[in-house]
């Protein structure tokens, strides 16, 4: 048995957890909620929430379980949304692009303390499209490893090791990094604080509560807790984030700023459906600019043959969920798996956040992310 088949296996053996469904909005007939349960019972989700939205808002959401020890998840409460987050980046700055402040296909070197120009290709400028697309030839190396905890700044990381095989423009590697630093480029080209700049050109203009600050946003914001092996204490201790100093947010500093864009985005549900119905309508992003994100421009078949990739958005055909393509993205950190997927042709969409579930995926989307967008498709 292989270490995936393994992992599976021991996550049958762990109880199943109840899933008490609280309906904040319902239209679905309960047998349909049911299944939706049975996969979030089945792949081990203690606590989330659950949304299905469509161009008029919200149709149908329930939550479940507590967002920490004796907190229940309620309507707003907000999650650290991990990868679903280069997703949000990506409207922000591509509304920005909109406007005329940022330009894609620019060097997005411009202002930066550093060079993000692979050292083979220095004569080559990285944009903030390759960033968004994973294909600027930077990846998640060991120095960025090491940085995630050591406090490292942005110009100690672009090391040899960070860099693809591939140069810039030519190859796809799904990059945590590179998308941190797209937020970098966006303080050095407009002048503020990634933070500000997402409030300003997004987070306000949608009515999103939202920060990629835990002590910013609206709400006790929930934990993240691997259910395998089974622990107590949580990976990602929200209480202890929202009580840390948040000093620096207001003031651009691309050396430092390099772990926000990526992962740090922290949103309700309530929220992400807002945004999921600002990506379906062009009304706050226009048509072109819409179709430029939906607009298939690398692909990572390398890990998985069903993604193809637009400017922070995951473009899904995948046969064994539907005929059809789903546009969204996954996010998978300290043990919460989430997901916002969106059928533009109908018009509809699914989220699923989560303060943990089983991580097994053969690729990169969760066993229980597909399960339940197979269910979306069949009977949502």
């Amino acid at each position: 048995m292989n270490r995936l088949g393994l992992y599976r296996a021991l996550i049958r053996l762990l109880p199943k957890p109840t899933v008490d469904f609280r309906a904040v909005k319902q239209r679905l007939p309960d047998e349909s909620l049911q299944r939706f349960r049975a996969v979030l019972r089945r792949h081990r989700a203690r606590d989330g929430a659950l949304a299905f939205f469509d161009q008029d808002g919200i149709s149908d959401f329930v939550v479940y379980g507590e967002a920490r020890r004796g907190v229940k998840v309620w309507a707003d409460t907000p999650f650290r949304l991990a990868s679903v987050s280069k997703l949000v980046t990506a409207a922000g700055i591509l509304a920005m692009a909109q406007k005329g402040l940022l330009d894609l296909d620019a060097d997005a070197d411009t202002g930066l303390p550093y060079s993000l120009r692979h050292p083979q290709a220095k004569e080559r400028p990285v944009t903030l499209r390759m960033l968004l697309t994973h294909t600027a030839g930077i990846r998640d190396g060991a120095a960025y490893t090491r940085g995630l905890t050591d406090g490292s700044d942005a110009a100690s990381l672009l090391t040899a090791d960070s860099h693809t095989a591939h140069l810039p423009g030519e190859g796809c590697e799904y990059s945590n990094f590179g998308v941190g630093l797209a937020g970098c480029a966006v303080e050095a080209q407009t002048g503020l604080s990634f933070e500000r700049a997402m409030q300003t050109h997004l987070f306000e203009p949608l009515g999103l509560n939202a920060s990629y600050y835990p002590q910013r946003v609206r709400g006790l914001l929930a934990d993240a807790r691997r259910v395998l092996p089974p622990r107590r204490r949580p990976n990602f201790d929200a209480r202890a984030r929202q009580a840390a100093p948040d000093a620096g947010w207001d003031a651009p500093d691309p050396l430092r700023h390099h772990l926000l864009a990526h992962g740090g985005c922290c949103m309700d549900v309530l929220s992400l459906a807002k945004l999921g119905q600002a990506l379906l309508l062009p009304v706050f992003l226009d048509e072109q600019t819409l179709q430029n994100m939906r607009t298939p421009q690398a692909d990572l078949s390398a890990r998985d043959p069903h993604l193809k990739l637009g400017p922070g958005l995951f473009i899904l055909e995948d046969p064994d969920i539907c005929d059809f393509k789903l546009y969204g993205h996954q996010g998978m950190a300290y043990g919460a798996v989430h997901m916002l997927f969106m059928d533009v042709k109908t018009g509809r969409g699914l989220i699923s956040l989560t303060t943990g579930a089983s991580e097994a995926r053969e690729y990169i989307i969760a066993d229980v992310n597909r399960a339940l967008l197979r269910e979306w498709v069949r009977h949502g």
